[in-house]
């Protein structure tokens, strides 16, 4: 049977909901071929999947953004990437001869092997939908565009001239400098909720499925000592993979619940120093079991990831959301806007950090709003959704 082709942006946030997708194509009796880094193989290959690695000096370093942190560089570094998979791998992806490509929204390179090769194409958004009325009503981080330099008529002036070049030189579609950054095809799995979206109504049901988070039991869990955890209410903290290396918030952390009445489960990463006198109330990891974790939680302190918000609110667990960059600020005004969670400034300090934890645990309607976003996430199918639409669309084509 042809295989399946999935094109991965290579970051945990991007990999993950697709894992259990390709589980389950897997165990329909697919074939599936999987493109992504050296760094992802042991947990792509967990999936079932076969897996190609991606031309070098495509990863991207966890605890990192790198050049993803600034619209500039982002989008000469998915034009380069884009470059990369066209000369290095189109052979290879014709050889294999498969019967679709899925890749993800911020792969613009799988629509374009799909052109190439001409191939029908689906497109796997990890994260909410997001069009300009979005991006004008729902907040963006405060410093990104003006502290972004790079963002120069100049520089425009030459992204589009090298947009119109790389089409030329590959016999694709041209796309404008801002399109490069959410490419959507003619049909996207989007994994949450249509309650969940913002302005849900502006995308059609006949383009956009909603499947909701593709919640599965991960191959790669860390070991956690969860018989020390007592009865006491779990807060769990985490700034997720890539901004894990925030200074200054841990820190906070700790001052802020150090004597407080709940048992805090801290993620922080390889780059945080724990300090030499641990507070009794707190496990602090490199990482740990998320899933597991959430399941037990009675609140999360986040940086408010799309993954992680997911998890958390499948869970019914209430949100306060610190948001570091992306499309971070966009989905802690959604969680605000629903009542599952508050949002910190930049400013916060440790007081308004547990002053924020007590009103997510002592107020019921943040719980029952995080309940009420978590049936949905539930009720909308998850990854046996995402399989049945996959092979639907491959039959339609």
């Amino acid at each position: 049977m042809p295989p399946i082709i999935f094109f991965s942006f290579p970051a945990h946030g991007h990999v993950n909901p697709t894992l259990p997708v390709v589980g389950e194509l897997v165990r329909r009796g697919e074939q599936v071929d999987y493109f992504a880094t050296a760094r992802f193989r042991q947990a792509v290959e967990g999936s079932g999947a076969r897996f190609f690695p991606y031309p070098e000096g495509l990863d991207i370093p966890d605890e990192e953004p790198g050049p993803f942190d600034r619209i500039a560089t982002t989008l000469e570094a998915l034009l380069r990437m884009s470059d990369a998979v066209l000369e290095e791998q189109l052979d290879q992806v014709g050889a294999l001869g498969p019967a679709l490509i899925v890749h993800d929204s911020f792969s613009p390179w799988g629509r374009f092997v799909a052109q190439r090769l001409v191939l029908p194409a689906m497109v796997s958004v990890p994260s909410i939908l997001v069009n300009q009325g979005i991006v004008s009503n729902y907040g963006a981080n405060p410093e990104s565009r003006a502290s972004d330099s790079g963002l120069t008529r100049e520089w425009f002036e030459r992204m589009d001239s090298l947009c119109s070049a790389f089409a030329a030189r590959h016999g694709v579609t041209r796309l404008a400098p801002d399109q490069w950054l959410q490419v959507y095809g003619d049909l996207n799995l989007v994994y949450t909720s249509r309650l969940f979206q913002p302005r849900a109504e502006m995308f059609d049901s006949d383009r956009f499925r909603f499947v909701g988070p593709s919640i599965g039991r991960r191959a790669e869990t860390p070991a956690f000592p969860f018989h020390v955890l007592g009865r006491e209410p779990l807060v769990y903290i985490s700034l997720g993979t890539i901004y894990g290396d925030r200074g200054r918030f841990f820190p906070m952390c700790v001052e802020a619940f150090r004597n407080s009445p709940w048992r805090i489960v801290m993620a922080v990463g390889r780059k945080f120093q724990a300090p030499a006198h641990v507070p009794e109330n707190f496990i602090i990891e490199p990482s740990v079991p998320q899933i597991e974790i959430l399941e037990r939680a009675a609140a999360f302190v986040t940086h408010g990831g799309m993954n992680s918000v997911n998890e958390a609110l499948y869970f019914n667990v209430p949100l306060v959301v610190a948001p570091q960059g992306a499309d971070q600020f966009w989905i802690a005004s959604r969680v605000a806007e629903l009542g599952a969670g508050i949002v910190l400034g930049s400013d916060a300090d440790a007081s308004d950090l547990r002053g924020a934890v007590e009103r997510a645990l002592d107020d019921r309607r943040y719980s029952q709003a995080a309940a009420r976003i978590g049936e949905s996430l539930r009720n909308a199918g998850g990854y046996r959704k995402a399989a049945d639409e996959i092979l639907d669309f491959r039959r339609a084509r």
